[in-house]
């Protein structure tokens, strides 16, 4: 029993305020005027027409996506089926082999692209758009 403390049981007073001081029960403001910030109003507007401007631009996008795909898919695989004929076949005139392969690369490259843009402007909802 060596090892136990005893407490005293009187309360010892601490000298500070009291943590709930009744007698302030109001904080005590200064007046203020009242602010009105024009530029948020202005950057609320701008933001507003930014997304209408958007919207109107990914809706007119959209509606050309298979027009260009209709065009752009057909041209990619018949050049890349005419740069591979040509590999083997022409093998000696570069122009006409390399040729092809850059076209069917650029079709391909302005698909990727067109797709890639309609991703960015519809901020990644790429379920909703493509399906």
């Amino acid at each position: 029993m060596s090892n136990v403390v005893n407490f005293s049981k009187t309360k010892r007073t601490i000298p500070a305020k009291a943590i709930l001081d009744v007698t302030h029960r109001y904080v005590e403001h200064r007046r203020r005027r009242v602010q009105f910030l024009p530029w948020n109003m202005v950057l609320n507007v701008l933001i507003f027409l930014i997304e209408c401007l958007r919207t109107i631009v990914l809706t007119l996008l959209l509606w050309f996506r298979p027009l260009l795909f209709l065009v752009c898919k057909p041209l990619s695989g018949l050049m890349l089926i005419a740069f591979i004929i040509c590999l083997f076949s022409h093998s000696h005139d570069h122009r006409l082999t390399y040729g092809f392969g850059i076209f069917s690369f650029s079709a391909f490259l302005i698909m990727h692209l067109y797709d890639s843009l309609l991703v960015f402007l519809s901020r990644g909802n790429i379920v909703n758009i493509f399906n």
